[in-house]
């Protein structure tokens, strides 16, 4: 019984097999074009519906002999297959990559503070004529410069003033920085800070009371932030200052000089300062370009141009420096540079020259002979008829260079600054150090 029941479900597949095979050939051959005899009519609706377009065709063409008759195609349409969003890969600038691989071949950390270094580092191709961008100085320095008229045997007007810089990359974040005027060739960038204390007396301090027509006691005290831009192929410099601070007796130039007489026996305590210039604030932008006009081998001419804008000082003005003796080029650094980078670059590693610095500039506003812009409550100020506006001054001296230290010193002279007043004069020394 099993055997009959076996062989009979063999004979049923072996049938549908038989009969799933020959259907895609019947579909097949009912897509075949196929001329209609005249016993076409009496097709079944079944077979007219496989007749295709083609056939229809040839139907027309028949009944109407002579006659072009344009075949038509079935065109079917398919839904179009929406794939899924799938994440693009991020895209790869080649250019980019290029500039930042020219970047550490040079050796070079770009200040991206600049807009011409992100313009130079972000842009396309054929959107700067050549590689314009500003690099950051990986140099340190600390300055000291420090001014009086103790050599000139005389003690008045400026009489005392000492400057302390400190240059360094690490403070390029400082947040005053992003005040600085941006400079738009290819250079370096120097930044840095300093700390500044002036002192002004008239033309005695031996006299009690109010010296009525000549300069008042003032004193101020500030903190500055700074950016050099230094360009050696154009041989231009860019020097942009901000300063914050105080004029007054919270500057403490009074107490520093009353204790530096009552130090040396010989002098005599200063005796006006109770009628110093009072409280006010200081808050000053300057700013000064140079630029080389003769670079010969022992001898140099710059022009400078300089304008200073705030409470404390508003002028304008400009002059020249010239130097001459064994130096290296003004605008290859900022006047020093360690014996290791004086050997890579084929820098001298001694320097000593001498330098004549004049300017003249115009004078419209000067806080240490006027008074505060702000506190009007000063003892005694000058009148504002009484103001020279056009100041002359000049320093000569001599630098003395040895790798990564620097010693200059000079004398300056200085135009009367208001009206009765004498030319005054004083010493100028500086101390430089790489760190």
């Amino acid at each position: 019984m099993l055997k009959k029941i076996l062989l009979i479900l063999l004979l049923f597949f072996f049938w549908s097999c038989s009969d799933f095979k020959q259907e895609p050939s019947a579909q097949n051959e009912s897509h075949k074009p196929r001329e209609l005899s005249k016993s076409s009519t009496t097709l079944s609706p079944k077979e007219k519906n496989r007749i295709s377009l083609s056939e229809k065709d040839q139907i027309q063409s028949k009944n109407h002999p002579g006659k072009l008759v344009k075949k038509k195609t079935r065109v079917i349409y398919s839904q179009p297959q929406i794939s899924p969003q799938v994440p693009s890969k991020p895209y790869t600038d080649s250019l980019f990559l290029n500039k930042l691989k020219q970047l550490k071949l040079e050796d070079a950390e770009i200040d991206l503070s600049e807009p011409l270094s992100r313009s130079f580092l972000f842009s396309g191709p054929g959107e700067l004529k050549k590689a314009e961008f500003i690099t950051l100085s990986r140099e340190r320095f600390l300055k000291i410069n420090f001014d009086n008229d103790i050599l000139d045997n005389t003690d008045r007007y400026y009489t005392n003033g000492i400057r302390i810089d400190i240059i360094s990359p690490f403070l390029k974040p400082f947040p005053l920085n992003y005040l600085m005027i941006p400079y738009w060739g290819k250079g370096v960038n120097y930044y840095g800070i300093s700390i500044v204390q002036n002192m002004y007396t008239p033309s005695t301090t031996k006299i009690g009371g109010i010296l009525y027509g000549d300069r008042p006691y003032a004193a101020y005290l500030y903190l500055g932030t700074f950016k050099i831009s230094n360009d050696p192929t154009k041989r231009f410099r860019q020097s942009t200052e901000l300063n914050i601070g105080i004029i007054g007796p919270s500057s403490y130039g009074g107490f520093i000089q009353k204790s530096f007489h009552a130090a040396v026996p010989t002098n005599n305590e200063p005796l006006g300062w109770l009628y110093q210039i009072q409280n006010d604030l200081v808050l000053n932008y300057n700013l000064c370009y140079e630029k080389g006009i003769v670079s010969g081998k022992y001898i140099e001419l710059n022009l400078t141009g300089k304008s200073a804008i705030g409470t404390l000082y508003t002028n304008f003005g400009g002059g020249l420096m010239v130097r001459s003796g064994l130096f290296n080029p003004y605008f290859v650094n900022l006047g020093i540079s360690r014996s290791q980078s004086n050997h890579q670059k084929s820098l001298r590693n001694m320097q000593v020259y001498f330098f004549l610095d004049i300017e003249g500039k115009v004078v419209g506003y000067d806080a240490t002979l006027e008074g505060g812009m702000f506190n009007h409550r000063s003892v005694y100020t000058l009148r504002n008829q009484d103001i020279s506006r056009f100041v002359f001054d000049g320093c000569l001296g001599v630098t003395l260079n040895l790798g990564g230290f620097r010693f200059d010193i000079g004398q300056y002279i200085l135009s009367p600054e208001f009206y009765h007043g004498l030319w005054h004069y004083w010493v100028h020394t500086g101390l430089t150090f790489t760190m």
